[in-house]
Order: structure tokens, then C-alpha cells, then sequence
């Protein structure tokens, strides 16, 4: 018997006949319906549809082994396949077109088809419903499909040899039993013969069935019992008895600081609450997410060493929010003092407006207002509310000369129809379909792991046991068990000190600028949500930085505060966590110390906040500010702005028009 992680079974699809997995959008004055495609522009068979077919007929075969509607394979199926009480124990890859090898990225694979309505009375056509539809020519597309061996609570799960081999078995025979994929299946559309498992690498559907008939031969009549999570590997993390590390004051201990960089190999949901049929996601990643994915590797390569156990509950172990990357540098939340002219003129017209796909053309430039230097402008202007500020980037095209302060640009979601179908007619089932919102392949991310002096001295010899340098594959946010998102590159940076220990200087009036770069989870002065400025203040106080706002001048803000509603899933509870209001990434506010504050020690406690954050849930990424930015001490900026090319790279035109 082996307790080893099963490694990645091959998929196989060969497709006999023409072939698509519609998207269920079309291009004006284009195409009517397109198939889906990967960043590459070639067509794929997403994860989740090969799971839902494999699966169909996985219940196929085990009414068949058991001889019953019920029995010990069904139940195998079905925790191999997941419930709702237990997460999946098999994740499907998307099934792609292999890499040519060529430097020719014209891809001949797809083709459009078109498509009539004939009256049954006359004979003829209808008018009106002439349609062009996508099609992909038969080809082979190749994939793998994952044992897992760590479920959604991140508890491991290990495979025996006898549960692999009947995992791979009843996988094999499923596949066998799949005849078609895709739209416009009664048309004779999607014919393909689907191998898994070892016979997979074997040339012909024949060699497939062989090793079918003798795993059936040799097979017990019942399979084993399915793996289950390892739920006591998992020690209860303890809050120190001694007092908890305190982020408080500018002498608490060396902070070690180092970037984890996130290159998305696949979609990613960052999880935002549904609306109606959509599920929604952000354009960042929260500290949320990450945290427990740097916790558990850490936990697994040190086992039940208690200070790495207690890490987070006893603040030796942050993560901050991942944001996104455009050629090394980080995007920061758009601070919310900034206006632009509410009447779009020639010089603010982004690419697309410019009707032309050219990144290297030349770049417009964004006239930026900062409410905090300048008062009322003559003409009429709009807040900026979302986007992220690149400080210091100049992206191709742009004038290097003129003052351009940065850019700024924001990833734009890439939308996915899907629908549930009935097995018994294959058509859609009514009422199910829904879209899925998701952060685009090839983007790149970025996050701050934060580590106390004294976590530090016990991790950093084995640190790239934990990240090894070439950097390593997780599954992030929703449904990444699927197959079809949350697949992610990540890398973790050398650990630094953090700049601390150098504090900003105030400003020659006494004051200076606090840019949030995260939300903020303050308490009212009765305990209760707390989201006005004065509640922000007392938890500055509370933490040490005693500091007050500044009075407004004219017309000039002295602050710029939204609120966001932020919602979460209960895994382990099974239900919606309560509800919390926070103040808004990109707020800014303008501070000086309080009256009888020592000004040198406010900023030096400031300093160590900015890394450590304010407010509640700080290991999660939440509270993060930048103090004195110098973007924020400009009366007027002019910014490039981004274009989603600049982001993830040019991409089929196809795939842009979906994103955006």
C-alpha cells in the first residue's frame, strides 16, 4: 500500500467530426455564435465540460458494476465526483490543442459554417434566419485529470494504490462511454472517442477498451472505500498566552517582507456575492484567499511546530491583497480625490475609441485633478471610483517627456455563459443558465507576505521548501476544483526587511497623506460597523497614531471616503458569513498629529502600520495604507491610460471583444 499523491492522470479527446463548445455570444456583424477558445485563439474543451460529461456516464457504470440503482460503486462516484457535503476528489484541466512549436499563430482549426431555417410548408428558406456559426475542425486535444490531494478546507487527502486504480478505472470506462461533445451533437456535430488513464497514451480507442476488459477482469466486485480528508492532521491553531505580538509602536521587532507573485494560468474567481444568474468577481485577489494558501505550506513543511501553527491567530504571519502587475509595476487602488473631465475629448480616447489595435501607436494621456491641492475646477469634472494608478510607468507609446506621472487602467473581467443541460435530451435545462465573471488568463498579480522577526528566524533556512525558487502551481478562489479556473503560478519572493524603519517626513505644513490601498474594517464607537472617518481616526488612536484630520481649505478636500459591502462563504459552515461594511480601497485621508502628540513617534508608528495594517482582519490584507505618496502631492497629473493588451498581451481579437 502507497499513501503518495496520485499524479496527473492523461486525457485524451479525438474528435471525428466537426466540433465546437459554444459560447453563447456571438461578434456583431460577425459570427452569430463563436466556440470557445483558449488565450492561444485555438478551441478547447473546458474542464467543467468534461467533467459533467464523464461524469454522467460515470453513474452509467456504476448502475452497471453494482447491478443496481444503488450499491459501493455508486457511492464511489460520487465522492470521486463530490456532493454537497463533500468537496470533489477528481478536477478536470481544460482539454487544449497542443503547442505547434511554430512562431505562426494563425490558426486554421476553425472555420465558420453557415446555417439556415427552411419553412416545412414551401421548401424554402425563412426570412430572416440566415445565421454563421464557429465550427472546429476533427483534431485531437489532449489534458489531464487530478486526483486531488488537499479538498477546499485544505485538509490533505491521501490515495491508496487500490483507490487510485479504481478511480482510473471507472474514469477509463466512463470516457469510453462519452460519444459526443458540443453543440449541434443530433447534427453529428462533437463524434470523439474520450481516453483517460493509462490507456490514454496508447494509440486507438481498441487499445482503450483492452485495458478496460482487463481492469474489469481483475477488479474486486466492490471498489475500496473513497479516500477522506485527513481532518486530524489539522491541529487547532492556539492564541499565545503570552501577550499576542503587537503591531503597535515603532519598536515591536523587525518586519520581514516579500512579494508573491501570482501568474494566472487559467481564469480566476475572486469571490464577490452572485447577482441573480451572474457570479461576479473582483479585479484583485483578497489577502483572504491567499492567506490560508501560504499558511498551509507552511504548516506542511514544518508539521506542528507551534509558532508556525499559531501564526495567524497570533500575528506573526500577514498577507496583503494581490493586485495586478503591468510590466513590474503594482497597481494601486485609483485614490478616490481624483477627478478628470466629465466631457471626453480627442486626448482621452483610449485604444479602442482610437479604432486601432496598434499598442504601439501613440497614447493619449488622462488630465488628473487632486481635490486635496486644488479646489473647484471651472469646467465639469467626474469623480474616479474604480481603475488602478500605475505610478512611474510609461506603457509603449507614450511620451516620456511632459510630465506623465504613471498610468492607469484596470483588468477588464472576461465573461463566461454556461448552462446546465438534461441528461435525458441533452438540450439545456430551462432556467439554468448563468454567467461567470473572471479575472483573464496570463494576468499577473502581486501580494505582500509579511512575517514577524521571530517567525522569520525559524522558516528562513527551509524557506524554499516551502516555495521552491522555480515557484509552484495552487488552485485559487471559487469553483477551482472545476478544472476551468483557479489555476495559478506562484512565485515568492527573497525576504526582506521591511522599510520601516525610515519614516516619511511630514509635510512642510505639519500634515501628510494616508492613501489606503486596501479595504478597511473599523468599529463604530459602539462596537458596531464603523465607516466614517472619525471611527478610522480612533482606530489610528487605538493602534498608536494619534493623528486628526485636517481642516478643509476652500474648496480642497481634506478627505475622500467610499464604503464597500463585503460578503463571504462559510465552507466549513455551509452558509453565508455575516455581511461586513468597510471603508473602500482608495481612500485618502490628510492628517496632522493631535494636539500633544509627539509628530516623530505618530510617524514612525504610521510607518509600521502601513505595512501591518489598521482596523480588524489584518492578516487577511485588510487596513493597508501608503503614507505620503508623492503621486498625492501634485495639484494636476496627466496619466496613460491601459489598455487590457498592456495587462495580459495582444491575444486573438476574438477573446479581447469577449473580455471587455
Amino acid at each position: 500500500m502507497s499513501n503518495q499523491a496520485a499524479p496527473e492522470i492523461p486525457v485524451t479527446i479525438t474528435f471525428h467530426s466537426d466540433w465546437g463548445v459554444s459560447t453563447g455570444a456571438g461578434i456583431a456583424g460577425g459570427v452569430n455564435a463563436v466556440v470557445e477558445k483558449d488565450e492561444r485563439g485555438r478551441p478547447v474543451v473546458r474542464g467543467t465540460v468534461i467533467t459533467g460529461a464523464v461524469r454522467e456516464q460515470a453513474f452509467v457504470v456504476a448502475e452497471a458494476l453494482d447491478g443496481a440503482a444503488t450499491g459501493a460503486w455508486q457511492s464511489f462516484i460520487e465522492a470521486l465526483f463530490g456532493k454537497a457535503e463533500r468537496s470533489r476528489l477528481v478536477s478536470f484541466s481544460d482539454v487544449r490543442l497542443p503547442d505547434s512549436g511554430s512562431s505562426d499563430t494563425t490558426d486554421t482549426t476553425i472555420h465558420e459554417v453557415v446555417s439556415l431555417s427552411v419553412d416545412q410548408d414551401t421548401g424554402t428558406a425563412k426570412k430572416d434566419h440566415l445565421r454563421f456559426f464557429e465550427r472546429a475542425r476533427a483534431c485531437t486535444l489532449h489534458g489531464t485529470a487530478t486526483l486531488v490531494d488537499t479538498d477546499t478546507f485544505g485538509h490533505s487527502v491521501s490515495w491508496t494504490d487500490d483507490q487510485r486504480q479504481a478511480a482510473e478505472f471507472v474514469l477509463a470506462l466512463s470516457g469510453l462511454l462519452v460519444r459526443a461533445i458540443g453543440s449541434h451533437r443530433s447534427d453529428g456535430d462533437g463524434l470523439c472517442d474520450v481516453r483517460i488513464g493509462p490507456a490514454a497514451a496508447v494509440e486507438g480507442r481498441k487499445a482503450a477498451e483492452t485495458w478496460c476488459r482487463e481492469q474489469l477482469q481483475n477488479s474486486a466486485d466492490a471498489p475500496p472505500e473513497p479516500p477522506a480528508p485527513d481532518v486530524s492532521a489539522a491541529e487547532a491553531p492556539v492564541i499565545c498566552a503570552e501577550a499576542r505580538l503587537s503591531p503597535h509602536g515603532a519598536n515591536g521587532g523587525v518586519l520581514y517582507q516579500a512579494s508573491l507573485d501570482l501568474v494566472l494560468r487559467s481564469p480566476v474567481i475572486s469571490y464577490e456575492v452572485p447577482f441573480s444568474s451572474e457570479l461576479r468577481s473582483l479585479d484583485f485577489v483578497r489577502g483572504t484567499a491567499l492567506l490560508p494558501l501560504v499558511h498551509r505550506r507552511l504548516r506542511k513543511a514544518f508539521g506542528s511546530q507551534e509558532l508556525v501553527r499559531d501564526a495567524v491567530v497570533n500575528g506573526d504571519l500577514l498577507v496583503s491583497d494581490a493586485t495586478v502587475v503591468v510590466d513590474g509595476v503594482q497597481g494601486l487602488p485609483v485614490p478616490l480625490v481624483l477627478s478628470s473631465p466629465k466631457v471626453a475629448t480627442a486626448a482621452s480616447a483610449t485604444v479602442e475609441e482610437r479604432d486601432t489595435d496598434d499598442a504601439a501607436a501613440p497614447r493619449p494621456r488622462t488630465a488628473v485633478l487632486n481635490r486635496l491641492r486644488s479646489g473647484e475646477p471651472a469646467e465639469p469634472h467626474k469623480p474616479l471610483r474604480s481603475g488602478y494608478v500605475f505610478p512611474g510607468l510609461v506603457p509603449a507609446g507614450s511620451n516620456r517627456t511632459g510630465g506623465l506621472a504613471g498610468a492607469i487602467g484596470a483588468p477588464a473581467l472576461l465573461g463566461r455563459q454556461s448552462s446546465a443541460h438534461n441528461p435525458l435530451t441533452g438540450a439545456a435545462a430551462s432556467g439554468q443558465l448563468f454567467l461567470t465573471r473572471a479575472l483573464p488568463a496570463g494576468l499577473r498579480l502581486r501580494a505582500t507576505v509579511t512575517l514577524s522577526e521571530r517567525l522569520h528566524q525559524v522558516i528562513q533556512g527551509r524557506i524554499t521548501e516551502v516555495f521552491p525558487t522555480k515557484g509552484l502551481m495552487e488552485r485559487v478562489g471559487s469553483r477551482r476544483l472545476s478544472g476551468s479556473y483557479g489555476r495559478v503560478h506562484c512565485t515568492l519572493g527573497s525576504l526582506e526587511p521591511a522599510a520601516t524603519a525610515t519614516a516619511p517626513e511630514w509635510e512642510t505644513d505639519g500634515t501628510t497623506t494616508l492613501w489606503f490601498t486596501s479595504d478597511v474594517i473599523t468599529r463604530s464607537q459602539w462596537l458596531g460597523p464603523g465607516g466614517r472617518a472619525e471611527d478610522l481616526l480612533r482606530a489610528f488612536k487605538d493602534a498608536g497614531a494619534h493623528v486628526a484630520l485636517v481642516d478643509p481649505k476652500g474648496e480642497n478636500f481634506s478627505a475622500g471616503i467610499r464604503h464597500r459591502r463585503v460578503d463571504s462563504w462559510a465552507g466549513a459552515d455551509r452558509q453565508p458569513r455575516a455581511t461586513r461594511a468597510t471603508i473602500c480601497a482608495g481612500s485618502v485621508l490628510r492628517v496632522h498629529p493631535a494636539d500633544g502628540a509627539d509628530a516623530t513617534a505618530v510617524m514612525a508608528v504610521l510607518a509600521r502600520l502601513s505595512a501591518l495594517g489598521v482596523g480588524e482582519l489584518t492578516a487577511q490584507g485588510f487596513g493597508r495604507f501608503v503614507v505620503a505618496h508623492p503621486l498625492l502631492a501634485k495639484e494636476s497629473l496627466a496619466l496613460a491610460p491601459l489598455d487590457q493588451a498592456d495587462m495580459i498581451g495582444p491575444g486573438p481579437r476574438s477573446t479581447r471583444q469577449e473580455e471587455r
